[in-house]
């Protein structure tokens, strides 16, 4: 990771699981934002992502709902780490990439952080779903789980 990039929900959320196999690597890539030259984004998209995974049948046990919310508040007040929202200019974006690749369905929403990141000039997303991004001009895609 150089410079600005941007944290994908899946990493967030291993951040938060102890248990997992991925936690060390998780919480690797959030302590890179305290690394000179770095600067770590969020986007709320990601926030609200993190609810139902913390909660569901994907994590087990599940969180109760004040567990997830207390993971999800203490991502969002990590320190030296901007959280961005999702406006209507990204939407809009977002939707302009949408008809551009033929994108419909679930993955909107990894087409709204690229919109997102397009807005905001940041070349980099750390994600475990590095294919759901790979095809996009102007992201790099970096799985820190390989």
């Amino acid at each position: 990771m150089k410079g600005r990039f941007l944290v994908d929900s899946n990493v967030l959320i291993y951040a938060t699981l102890r248990n997992d196999a991925r936690y060390a690597r998780a919480c690797k890539v959030l302590a890179a934002r305290h690394l000179p030259g770095r600067q770590m984004y969020i986007s709320t998209q990601n926030l609200a992502e993190m609810y139902p995974s913390l909660t569901g049948p994907k994590n087990q046990p599940a969180d109760s709902p004040a567990m997830a919310r207390a993971k999800i508040a203490a991502i969002a007040n990590l320190d030296c780490c901007t959280v961005l929202p999702v406006t209507r200019l990204v939407v809009e974006k977002a939707l302009e990439l949408c008809e551009q690749h033929a994108v419909t369905k679930q993955r909107y929403l990894d087409l709204q952080l690229v919109a997102l990141m397009m807005l905001e000039g940041i070349p980099e997303i750390v994600t475990e779903n590095a294919a759901d991004f790979a095809s996009l001009p102007g992201i790099r895609v970096i799985n820190p789980f390989r």
